[in-house]
C-alpha cells in the first residue's frame, strides 16, 4: 500500500509539472482551385477534307488538394468538366476524363475532333475544372500561366448549308415548304447525296426527334411543314464523327437554323425636300413596322446600271422612326429608297422610291 501511494503521488506531481498536450487542430479547409500544370497535343499538324473527322488526343495534368471532380456533359449543363476549349470554332469544347494518376494529381485526357470546319493555328484558350468541395473552380486561359501547345490545321472542301422557306411571309396555320441547299465551300459546287440531320424545337438543342435525310442530285432537300410544325424553330446540320464516349452534342461540320417568318417590314420614307442645290444634305424621315429598336436601315440610291447601292445607314429609334441623310451630288435627279433588311423577326422590306433633284 505504501509503495502504491508513493507511485500515485509521484505521478500526480509529474503531471502537474508537464505542460498540457496541445489539442489536435482540425485540418485547414481547401480554399484553392485546381491547378493546371501542363497541356499537350498528340500531334502538331493535321490535314482534313470534306466529311472527315480526325481525333487528336489532348492531355492535361491537373492537381488539387481535395481532388478534381468529374462532371460529364449533359445538354442542360454546358459547364461539364474538367474540360479544355480551343479557338477552332464549332466542336471546340472537350470534356476530359482521368486516365492516369489520382484525382489529387492526375492526367486527364480527351479527343479534339478536327474537321474541315477548322483552319490555321488551333490552341487551348480555356481550362475549366471544379474540385470535390464544389466551391473552388479553375476557369482560366492557360496561355496566361503555362506554356501551351498548338495544332496547325489545313482543311478544304467544307460542306455548307442554308435553310429557306416559301412562301414568306407565311400565313399562320398554313403549310410551308422548307428547303435546304448544300454546297462545297472550296468549289461552290452543289453537294449531292450529303447526309443531313433535321430537327425542330427542343431537338435543336438536345438529342430528341431528329430525322436523317440526304440532299438530292442538285444538292438540295425539301419537305412540307404543316402549319403546326412551321411555328417552331427549324434546324439542320451535317454531323461528323462523335467524340468518343460523348454522342451529344454532335460534331458539327455545318449547321443552320431559322424560324418561319409571318410578316414583312413595312417601310415609309419622306424626304424633307425634293429639290435642293447640289451637295445639300436632305433629311429623310420614316417609320418601320413591326417595331425593331436599334435595327439598321439603309438608304439606297439607284445607279446608272440600274442597281441599288447603299449610300447611308441609320438606326431605328424606340418610336419606330429613323432619320437618314441624302445628298444629291450633282445637277441631276436621283432616285432613292429605304431598305430594312430581313432578320429573324420579319422578311426584308423597302419603301416606295422617291426622287431628290440637285440644282
Amino acid at each position: 500500500m505504501r509503495t502504491s501511494l508513493a507511485v500515485s503521488m509521484a505521478a500526480a506531481v509529474l503531471s502537474s509539472l508537464l505542460p498540457a498536450a496541445p489539442a489536435l487542430a482540425a485540418p485547414a479547409a481547401d480554399t484553392a482551385p485546381p491547378e493546371v500544370h501542363s497541356i499537350t497535343f498528340a500531334e502538331s499538324a493535321v490535314t482534313v477534307s470534306g466529311l472527315e473527322t480526325h481525333f487528336v488526343q489532348v492531355r492535361v495534368r491537373l492537381t488539387d488538394e481535395t481532388g478534381v471532380q468529374q462532371e460529364d456533359y449533359v445538354p442542360s449543363d454546358q459547364a461539364a468538366g474538367p474540360s479544355v476549349q480551343v479557338n477552332g470554332g464549332p466542336n471546340s469544347y472537350v470534356v476530359l476524363r482521368r486516365t492516369e494518376g489520382t484525382d489529387q494529381d492526375g492526367i486527364w485526357t480527351g479527343s479534339l475532333p478536327v474537321t474541315s470546319v477548322w483552319s490555321g493555328k488551333i490552341e487551348p484558350t480555356r481550362v475549366y475544372a471544379l474540385d470535390k468541395t464544389f466551391q473552388n473552380r479553375l476557369d482560366v486561359d492557360p496561355r496566361t500561366i503555362i506554356e501551351t501547345p498548338s495544332l496547325e490545321v489545313q482543311s478544304s472542301h467544307r460542306p455548307m448549308i442554308e435553310m429557306t422557306f416559301s412562301p414568306e411571309p407565311a400565313t399562320k396555320g398554313q403549310p410551308v415548304t422548307q428547303r435546304i441547299r448544300a454546297w462545297d465551300a472550296t468549289t461552290n459546287a452543289p453537294w449531292p447525296n450529303l447526309p443531313l440531320t433535321i430537327s425542330s424545337d427542343n431537338g435543336c438543342v438536345e438529342p430528341a426527334g431528329s430525322l436523317s435525310r440526304r440532299t438530292g442530285a442538285d444538292g438540295t432537300f425539301q419537305r412540307t411543314l404543316s402549319g403546326d410544325e412551321a411555328q417552331w424553330l427549324q434546324c439542320a446540320w451535317v454531323a461528323g464523327e462523335a467524340q468518343p464516349g460523348q454522342p451529344w452534342p454532335p460534331t458539327y461540320l455545318a449547321v443552320t437554323s431559322a424560324h418561319v417568318r409571318y410578316s414583312r417590314y413595312v417601310v415609309t420614307a419622306t424626304p424633307a425636300a425634293t429639290s435642293v442645290p447640289a451637295g445639300t444634305n436632305v433629311n429623310v424621315d420614316g417609320n418601320v413596322t413591326p417595331l425593331a429598336v436599334g435595327k439598321t436601315v439603309q438608304l439606297q440610291r439607284r445607279y446608272p446600271d440600274n442597281t441599288w447601292r447603299k449610300v447611308g445607314t441609320a438606326l431605328i429609334r424606340a418610336s419606330g422612326r429613323y432619320t437618314l441623310v441624302a445628298t444629291p451630288a450633282g445637277q441631276a435627279t436621283y432616285s432613292y429608297r429605304v431598305y430594312a433588311p430581313g432578320d429573324y423577326r420579319a422578311v426584308g422590306g423597302t419603301s416606295k422610291v422617291f426622287t431628290i433633284r440637285g440644282t
